[in-house]
């Protein structure tokens, strides 16, 4: 498959993610397992019943009631949007802005660099410690807004437990967890909390409904009614809000996957290994992997001419020469690593 005009100005694009017709999609961090064929048929039955000539329920208040339900909250401290990125960009349109900022540590994800630049938020660039952790003394006390990864992406390692003691020594600022691969991370401890604490989850990972696009925060009640103050009406689609309604009748059986992609991280992460890669340590539904002494870019076009699509993370701030797999089915797994091994047996390395 040759390397067409058209990807080359999708990759300059201020959004990584190409999306190219291949036989293996490993780059977006989806779920590799679709939803069970009862819950679809389920909520085909709950659209026939609807009525999509009314507006939806401008501030959803069922569904907040439910995933209220789920993480011990009442309704009023639930805000949901349209994926995380429309919550994250909700929370940056109400407390940042002109003449306020946000404190990053990259490597992270990039939008929400993306996102302040888009509402005119200063950017506080943070550091890592060299085991790639966030150190509490080091968070910028000025910033407005903390923005915490935790798993982080694209590393996938996990912060320390000493951090969820930070907010309740700022109580000036407004930390934001972004917990997209909560289910992905088998510690047990207990969740980040605290009234300065937003706490952002997705259902584009572990439910396994990322064509959804629904995703929401637990925050304080002051937090979620400022949110709801920013955002447009009627935000939420009446279909949105129906099939996260069902999600959550199924919840139990569609987030059960998730301990089959962590069983599949494992040993994928162990095949990288045997090839003599070196892939991060992940608490996440993906793994980063340094490519060592070969190109991983040059990798990344030869795997997408093998139909394999995975994330060319050889240009993102603070990281090095590297590619970012997510987990798959087990024969996608398995047919990325063959092809890796494949390659690296032709390839010259750097």
């Amino acid at each position: 498959m040759m390397i067409t005009p058209s990807l080359a100005e999708v990759l300059a694009s201020s959004y990584h993610s190409p999306q190219l017709d291949v036989e293996v999609r490993l780059n977006t961090n989806e779920s590799p397992i679709a939803p069970p064929t009862g819950f679809l048929e389920e909520v085909g039955r709950r659209v026939v019943a609807s009525s999509l000539n009314r507006y939806p329920d401008r501030q959803a208040h069922e569904l907040r009631r439910r995933l209220g339900e789920l993480h011990g909250v009442g309704p009023e401290s639930v805000f949901v949007g349209n994926g995380s990125n429309e919550v994250l960009q909700t929370i940056f349109l109400t407390y940042g802005g002109p003449g306020r900022s946000v404190w990053i540590a990259s490597p992270t994800y990039g939008m929400y660099a993306q996102i302040a630049a888009t509402t005119r938020t200063e950017v506080h660039d943070g550091q890592r410690s060299e085991s790639g952790a966030i150190e509490a003394d080091t968070i910028d006390r000025d910033s407005t807004i903390v923005v915490i990864c935790d798993p982080n992406n694209p590393t996938g390692a996990v912060e320390p437990e000493t951090l969820r003691q930070v907010p309740s020594q700022r109580t000036e600022q407004l930390f934001v967890i972004d917990r997209a691969y909560h289910d992905f991370d088998t510690r047990d401890i207990p969740e980040w909390s605290g009234d300065n604490v937003v706490v952002v989850r997705t259902f584009s990972k572990a439910v396994s409904l990322a064509g959804l696009r629904m995703g929401y925060c637990v925050a304080g009640p002051d937090v979620v009614h400022a949110l709801y103050g920013a955002i447009l009406p009627y935000h939420l689609s009446s279909l949105t809000q129906l099939v996260a309604l069902t999600a959550l009748d199924w919840y139990q059986e569609l987030t059960r996957a998730a301990a089959l992609v962590v069983s599949e991280r494992d040993i994928l992460t162990s095949r990288l290994v045997k090839l003599g890669l070196e892939p991060y340590p992940s608490a996440t539904n993906f793994v980063l992997v340094s490519m060592g002494r070969y190109d991983a870019h040059s990798i990344w076009e030869q795997l997408v001419r093998r139909s394999v699509l995975v994330r060319d993370a050889s240009r993102w701030p603070g990281v090095t020469n590297a590619l970012r797999i997510t987990v798959g089915t087990p024969e996608e797994n398995a047919r990325a690593v063959d092809a890796l091994a494949d390659i690296l047996t032709k390839e010259v390395p750097c």
